[in-house]
């Protein structure tokens, strides 16, 4: 990443796109008649409620709604309603980005652009909901809070933001550091003791609140790749311009700004939610659908055409404004494109399909689909005033925006939260480090 002096920018880096960057991509099946498809699995007009976050909400997708709260971002062809006109189903999209497990309980969700105040999703369930579909965790975690902790000034480190005071070569070393050769994950910790439980509780919630419905739980697809799938010439690029000035265009389209070492740890964070959902997916009845293992070729790091997740991408012309004038992030950075939200929805109608297919079982079978298993570490401590807590609804960063708890891992402390908590954490992606010799 070239050296931009004193002058300092700061994107918002996953929260926001006016477009979808590459919406064109994989092609799937061929088209297939809604009313046929629905007289064929018996869908047609069931009660179908949508709950999750941004990736269920379509996040970057345009046009999208005022519903169910202004600031959702909720797309009109998000996987819901592009599964729901598939299937024949009858509707109630209460996804909304920003969601965390606690605005799917029992608490209202202020949405990302403050605009708004989504009800309590799970109020939308009753006895007469045949169908529903729910992505939901990845905000509890914090997983783009973390993301944007890990951004590199090159494929080799150091980071661009300071950790808690320290230049680190890759975010790992703060996330999973090793101590006395035992390396102590936090992000495992914090799955383990706050996310896997909060899962549990929403979905033995939605059971109840739903108990004649058909339960699909929808994994999260993969963002950056796994070993077999991490190109030789690796995945790093700027997001920065290519041109004489890196304020101004042309500026590259879905850059990936991460470390090897840090995409591999991400990924295998990615792998250890998917299993923690899948499981409690499973305890509660429903059917889980993994995505991850189906994607892991399709990742923001894939060739244009083949990617189903957006890279990052800066333009002038409108998104989350930065410090420079003029200068904005797309829509949409590091959530499905077009593509990516297509294969969801046909993953999703399938399953539904299969489902209602089957008149012999009226209650759905729990059957998770098989997940990647992460390298196995140490159980990791949490480092004195990391603490974390998930569920109270008040404020955290999450997959598309803030959600509504606190940061996780003492992140506010590392000072990448965005003001107002409105916003996603923020990161620099050109600033000062002359003090840095021999750079």
């Amino acid at each position: 990443m070239k050296r931009i002096g004193a002058r300092a920018v700061v994107i918002g880096a996953v929260t926001a796109s006016l477009l979808l960057a590459g919406g064109a991509g994989a092609a799937f099946a061929d088209p297939v008649d809604p009313d046929a498809a629905a007289a064929d699995s018996g869908t047609a007009g069931k009660s179908y409620v949508a709950l999750g976050d941004s990736y269920s909400a379509g996040f970057g997708l345009t046009p999208y709604s005022e519903l169910p709260a202004s600031g959702c971002f909720q797309a009109d062809q998000n996987y819901p309603h592009l599964v729901a006109e598939s299937l024949g189903l009858s509707l109630d999209d209460r996804t909304c980005s920003g969601a965390v497990t606690a605005n799917i309980r029992d608490t209202e969700q202020v949405t990302i652009t403050g605009a708004g105040t989504a009800p309590v999703q799970s109020d939308s369930l009753s006895a007469d909901t045949d169908v529903v579909t729910v992505t939901i965790g990845g905000n509890d975690l914090g997983f783009s809070t973390v993301a944007q902790t890990c951004i590199a000034e090159s494929a080799t480190g150091p980071l661009v933001l300071d950790v808690l005071g320290a230049n680190l070569a890759n975010c790992k070393e703060f996330y999973a550091p090793v101590v006395d050769g035992i390396e102590i994950d936090r992000l495992k910790y914090l799955l383990d003791t706050t996310v896997a439980p909060a899962l549990d509780e929403t979905f033995a919630l939605i059971a109840q609140k739903a108990p004649n419905a058909k339960v699909f739980v929808i994994g999260y697809p993969a963002i950056t790749p796994d070993v077999a799938n991490f190109p030789e010439a690796g995945c790093y690029s700027s997001p920065l311009g290519t041109g004489s000035n890196p304020f101004e265009p042309p500026f590259p389209e879905n850059a990936f700004p991460f470390t090897e070492t840090d995409t591999f740890y991400l990924h295998g964070t990615e792998a250890r939610l998917d299993a923690a959902i899948g499981t409690a997916a499973a305890a509660h009845g429903a059917t889980y659908i993994s995505t991850l293992p189906l994607t892991q070729g399709n990742t923001a790091c894939a060739p244009a055409g083949e990617a189903f997740i957006n890279g990052i991408t800066l333009n002038t012309t409108g998104g989350t404004p930065t410090p420079d004038p003029g200068l904005f992030v797309t829509l949409g950075a590091l959530h499905p494109n077009t593509a990516g939200v297509a294969f969801l929805a046909e993953q999703v109608s399938q399953a539904v399909s299969a489902a209602f297919a089957d008149d012999g079982d009226p209650e759905p079978t729990a059957t998770p689909s098989p997940t990647p298993e992460p390298t196995g570490t140490a159980t990791p401590v949490p480092a004195p005033g990391d603490g974390s807590g998930a569920g109270t609804g008040s404020g955290r960063p999450g997959l598309a925006a803030t959600g509504s708890e606190a940061a996780p891992l003492g992140l506010v402390a590392v000072g990448i939260v965005a003001a107002g908590g409105l916003l996603l954490a923020v990161v620099t992606v050109a600033r000062r480090r002359t003090s840095r010799s021999g750079r």
